[in-house]
């Protein structure tokens, strides 16, 4: 028994190096895990505020963009002069209302509208747009899951509402792609006009890629591509300022809806 005691005795400080060994590995390992998130932050905004991608929109679209501006000089010939700004300013608010609103998820209904007070005339203005394109009431693409919000992005690209189809039946495949960079457009605004600590990066390659197709000049798009430098305040300003550029080249307003 004196015997039996004495080897367990013996086994414990080897027993407690172990457990130290154990909880300074998994220190170790989470503050290389925290260390690894900080980088990919930081990079991540470097990129954002370089509006990298992993090509050139202005390259890999422009021959498409003659297509289809091609396909589109008929249809549009028969519009208004006004449209390509309504199509835009749409696309905006249809950006910047499922981003705003979406951010909460389902809610119930009387709940929802208390929500949609403070943008009511935004979804009064996207709907009065909306009837001037002839494409009738619009509603904001639904979020009710958590996953719908994180994949809002790709959803709004993928035209899961059905939008810019409605756009582009009722204006031109060249117009279908001035909303949609108007969509993304309104999604930066509203994330810009919400966001704390993190700053939201731009869908750099979708702006591009829409701004190309769109046959929107590329010293105009770019900006907006861009993380604006600076705190939220000041980035918000700024973006704010692309988007009155964007909308001064389009349609030679000196105005800005989001102003």
């Amino acid at each position: 028994m004196t015997l039996a005691r004495q080897d367990r005795s013996a086994g414990l400080p080897g027993t407690w190096r172990e457990r130290w060994r154990f909880l300074a590995a998994t220190l170790a390992v989470t503050l290389l895990y925290l260390a690894l998130q900080e980088v990919w932050l930081w990079a991540a905004l470097q990129l954002g505020r370089s509006g990298w991608t992993y090509d050139d929109p202005a390259k890999t679209y422009a021959a498409e963009a003659a297509t289809i501006a091609a396909q589109s000089k008929a249809r549009e010939a028969a519009l208004s002069p006004q449209h390509p700004h309504a199509v835009l300013e749409l696309g905006v608010w249809y950006g910047y209302l499922s981003q705003w609103l979406g951010g909460y998820g389902a809610q119930p209904e009387a709940t929802m509208r208390e929500l949609e007070r403070p943008v009511k005339h935004v979804i009064q203005r996207m709907n009065t747009l909306a009837e001037a394109i002839e494409i009738g009431p619009v509603e904001r693409l639904l979020v009710r899951t958590a996953a719908d919000f994180g994949q809002l992005t790709q959803r709004l690209e993928d035209d899961a509402g059905g939008v810019a189809s409605r756009v582009e039946q009722a204006t031109s495949p060249r117009l279908r792609h001035l909303f949609m960079l108007g969509v993304h457009v309104g999604t930066e605004l509203a994330a810009l006009e919400s966001a704390t600590d993190v700053l939201p990066i731009p869908a750099s390659k979708l702006i591009g890629k829409h701004g190309m197709l769109a046959g929107v000049p590329e010293p105009v798009w770019r900006p907006i591509a861009r993380l604006p430098e600076g705190e939220r305040t000041a980035a918000l300003a700024r973006c704010r300022e692309a988007i009155g550029a964007l909308e001064k080249s389009v349609a030679g307003a000196t105005t800005s809806p989001t102003s």
